[in-house]
């Protein structure tokens, strides 16, 4: 049996545990959802589709079709995190890189050939707790402590392509879910009292994931000031395999078709608007214990990006936004809303006819997450990275 009962049995006797996590929403199911967007998004709210100029998204299959060079972008995030659970507290830190892009332009295919490789779930926490226990008369102290690392990302191989005099492009992507996760199982008790009766007690597993999507999306300019997409992924079956040396067997849990759609508008030549939304039911998905999924389906978010500095060849957007995120796995009982508040600034150090050569940019996030009794808090920062015509 995996020891994730342990963890469950840790968490739910609070007073006495201490804990740590970048978070604990899904510590039942397969971990918090990764926001696998690069500094631009995040900085105007935009959750990955319909934002004029993206250059690669894993929402947006047809994001890339703009491509006119080889292009590759990386993003880093570091998160400071703080979480309430009833009368305990605490605190963490981390820092995770949700998005790497490729992009190759094919003129011979007339098309863009794209590589990324993206976070999807993660699980990073550990839990700890002391307690007395009855041992052949005596009363012992006994400490446990549960730590699980590791999580799940995406691969994914894409193309894209502009049809009907560039207004139109459409893209597809088929990827692979990668990862595994680790956990550990320590308990020690008080050598004073038992002295070498009882040794203390480890247990490490392994395991594994895999499985397969698939998408498609769409996106037009019906307007030279009107940006629109949409796309739909489907997902087979994610495997968790124990690795050798595990004991346990495969599980699979399912993973629901998720639609998504958004749009930019252009008010001046320095100033738009933009917003996005996606939806995904999670609440019929199977694999995972009795209520450990939410029953919430929609996510969405805006913002705008105005150019404050704008130049021939160079430019700095400012950026801000707002996000409403529905992570798909509870706590306990009540579903889980995630509200982010963003800004963020760009340096589009090398630009030609709007498309960007040489870019960095940067995003701050506040964010809460709330699944009663579980409050987190949260900031979160995002660098990307991006250079062209290598």
């Amino acid at each position: 049996m995996r020891p994730l009962l342990i963890a469950a049995a840790l968490l739910s006797i609070v007073p006495p545990a201490r804990s740590a996590a970048q978070s604990f929403l899904g510590f039942r199911a397969l971990g918090a959802p990764v926001l696998a967007s690069d500094g631009r998004a995040v900085g105007t709210g935009n959750i990955g589709i319909g934002l004029r100029g993206l250059e690669f998204s894993v929402l947006d299959p047809s994001a890339s079709a703009r491509l006119t060079l080889p292009t590759v972008s990386a993003s880093m995030q570091p998160t400071w995190g703080s979480f309430e659970l009833e009368d305990e507290t605490g605190s963490s830190n981390t820092t995770r890189f949700p998005l790497i892009g490729i992009g190759f332009p094919l003129p011979e295919a007339r098309g863009v050939a794209t590589f990324t490789l993206a976070g999807f779930m993660e699980q990073r926490w550990t839990g700890e707790r002391s307690e007395l226990i009855d041992l052949a008369g005596e009363q012992v102290l006994v400490e446990d402590r549960f730590e699980t690392s590791g999580g799940t990302s995406v691969a994914r191989l894409g193309w894209a392509q502009r049809v009907f005099r560039q207004r139109l492009a459409v893209g597809v992507s088929v990827g692979a879910y990668v990862g595994r996760l680790e956990q550990s199982f320590d308990r020690t008790l008080d050598s004073l009292s038992i002295g070498d009766r009882i040794r203390p007690f480890s247990e490490l597993s392994e395991w594994r994931y895999s499985g397969y999507t698939l998408a498609a999306g769409i996106s037009a300019d019906p307007h030279d000031l009107i940006h629109l997409a949409a796309a739909v992924e489907w997902s087979g079956d994610i495997t968790e395999t124990p690795r050798p040396g595990t004991e346990g067997a495969a599980n699979t849990y399912s993973v629901p078709l998720r639609l998504s759609g958004g749009g930019t508008v252009q008010l001046t030549p320095r100033f738009q608007l933009n917003g996005s939304i996606a939806w995904q039911d999670w609440s019929g998905a199977t694999g995972f214990p009795d209520g450990a999924v939410s029953h919430l389906k929609f996510t969405y978010g805006a913002g705008l990006e105005w150019r404050a500095v704008q130049q021939e060849t160079r430019s700095v957007p400012i950026r801000f936004g707002y996000r409403r995120v529905v992570p798909p796995f509870r706590y306990h009982r009540y579903d889980p809303i995630e509200t982010v508040w963003s800004a963020g600034l760009g340096f589009n150090i090398v630009e030609f006819a709007a498309i960007r050569l040489g870019w960095i940019d940067l995003a701050a996030e506040y964010g809460t997450r709330d699944s009663h009794p579980l409050s987190e808090r949260f900031w979160r920062g995002t660098v990307s990275l991006g250079i062209s015509r290598f």
